[in-house]
This record gives structure tokens, C-alpha cells and sequence, in this order.
């Protein structure tokens, strides 16, 4: 059984698309396999799928959709022996599911390992390539309420932020239309994300194209200061200023930082761990 939320909703065994029934049992879904292995209370379901304050009748609904997402782990196993359940513990439903058959987690799971010291960049590439992969559009794109909106945030902060490390190793192996053939549609989409802009204008630099990167630096300080009334920080700035010197124009190593793996919750759970991810100002990506 394969699990599938960057993107719209999906479930598949053995191939076939599994039926996730209305919204609401696909959120109640979607809001299991988020934690996959890991018990979510009622109250959190509750929480996640419906506005607060929830309707009254909101318990007697989760647990109605409970017996029918039973009823699809039940198919699931018909068809390719999924061994997938959903079972009661005292601390709330647990999806018991490999959670590398939950897209999300996989990619968690690659971008970690991306960070490990270990591997050289040519590594580093195939992981993040495997990772970004995974995407098929905006995270949980066909779920509303203010917990998906949040997850779907915070989830495309870390893409951004693998991106950038992914375009980073890229350029250090010297493939720079690789790194201008992504990125183009992810610049226009968040201009002002400033380390996105950085391996943009790096990319367009070693491809020859240095007016271009200059150009696009003068487009992004204007709306810096149009938008936000704010300057480009300094890697921007310092770019900038080697770019227009005709100096060396060198790609740094990331720094590896780990990601809290916890997902967004307005409450606090009773193991007392904090939301993720946190927000980040302007878009802008958690450091490597």
C-alpha cells in the first residue's frame, strides 16, 4: 500500500487507486498518515479535520469514518497483502504502516539523509533528486481547514529548503542548466525567497549569463523593498557585488541541521511537543 500526500490525497495497492471516500474521511485519512506509527489522539483528529469549535456531532462522524478507512485497509490487503491496520490504543489511533510508504515520510527520510556528513555531492544530488520526485503538487492540495493550510506552509518551506541544497551540490558538480531547469518556475513562484534567488543567480552566472543574474537581482531588491521595505541580506548582496567585480563567484557547503520531525498542531500534545514547523519569515527556507 502506498500512501501519497504531496499532492492531492491518494491511496494505492497492488496499482489500483484505493476509494478515500468525501473530504472529510480523506482528512480524517490524511491526518492518520501524517503520523503513520505514531498514536493521534481523538481530540487531535478532532482538531485537524474540523473548524474549531468542532460541531457537536464531530466525534460520532470520526468514528464513523474510523470503521470505513478500517474497511479500506481491509481492501487494501485483498489486493497486494497490506498488512496496514488501524487499531485503538489508550493514547488514540495508531495507522500501523511502514511510514517509507507514506511519500511525506519518505522524503523526510531522504533529505535526512542528504545532510549526513558522509556522502559527497554526487550522492547528495541522487537523494535529493529521489526526494523532490515525490512532489506532485501542493501537500494535501485537495484538503482544506486552517491544520492542512498549515502542514501544506510548512511542508513547502522544506522543499524550498531542499531545493537550495540540492541546487547548491548541483552547481559545486558543475551543472548549472540542471539547476536553471527546476528552479525557473519555483523563482517565479516565490521571488523572494533570497536563497532561492542566490542559486538562481549563481546558476545563470557559470552558464555565462552574468546580465541576467544581474538583472534578476535588481528585479529582487526591488520587491524587497516595494513589499517589505527591506534590503537583500547579505549572501544576495555579496553575490552581487562578485558577480559585477567579475570575481570568483563560489557555491558554500550547507550546513546540516536537522528537521524537527513533530507536524503542525494549534495545541500543544500531551508529550508537550511544540508545532512544526515553525513559520519563516518571507518564505524563506530553514538553513542547512
Amino acid at each position: 500500500m502506498e500512501v501519497r500526500l504531496l499532492g492531492a490525497v491518494e491511496a494505492r495497492a497492488a496499482g489500483q487507486p484505493l476509494a478515500l471516500g468525501p473530504p472529510k474521511q480523506r482528512a480524517v485519512f490524511a491526518a492518520l498518515a501524517v503520523d503513520a506509527g505514531r498514536p493521534v489522539r481523538v481530540e487531535t483528529l478532532v482538531d485537524r479535520v474540523w473548524e474549531d469549535p468542532p460541531p457537536a456531532e464531530a466525534r460520532n462522524a470520526l468514528y464513523a469514518h474510523i470503521m470505513r478507512i478500517r474497511r479500506l485497509l481491509d481492501r487494501a490487503a485483498e489486493l497486494d497483502g497490506s498488512a496496514a491496520r488501524l487499531d485503538r490504543r489508550p493514547a488514540g489511533y495508531l495507522l500501523e504502516l511502514d511510514s517509507d510508504r507514506v511519500d511525506l515520510h519518505r522524503f523526510q527520510r531522504l533529505v535526512d539523509q542528504a545532510r549526513d556528513g558522509r556522502y559527497d555531492d554526487r550522492q547528495r544530488v541522487t537523494l535529493l533528486r529521489q526526494a523532490l520526485d515525490l512532489w506532485r503538487g501542493d501537500p494535501v492540495a485537495d484538503l482544506s481547514g486552517g491544520w492542512f493550510a498549515r502542514l501544506r506552509d510548512g511542508l513547502q518551506q522544506h522543499r524550498l529548503a531542499a531545493v537550495v541544497a540540492w541546487a547548491r551540490a548541483e552547481l559545486r558538480l558543475g551543472n548549472h542548466d540542471a539547476v536553471l531547469g527546476r528552479l525557473s518556475d519555483l523563482v517565479v513562484d516565490h521571488p523572494l525567497v533570497e536563497p532561492l534567488v542566490a542559486v538562481s543567480m549563481q546558476a545563470l552566472h557559470a552558464a555565462g549569463r552574468g546580465a541576467e543574474a544581474l538583472a534578476h537581482y535588481a528585479v529582487t531588491r526591488a520587491r524587497l523593498a516595494e513589499e517589505l521595505g527591506t534590503d537583500p541580506g547579505p549572501e544576495l548582496r555579496n553575490l552581487h557585488r562578485a558577480i559585477l567585480r567579475g570575481e570568483p563567484v563560489l557555491v558554500g557547503r550547507d550546513i546540516a541541521r536537522p528537521v524537527p520531525r513533530q507536524l503542525p498542531s494549534r495545541r500543544r500534545s500531551p508529550a508537550g511537543r511544540a508545532s512544526w514547523p515553525p513559520s519563516i519569515r518571507c518564505g524563506t527556507p530553514p538553513r542547512w
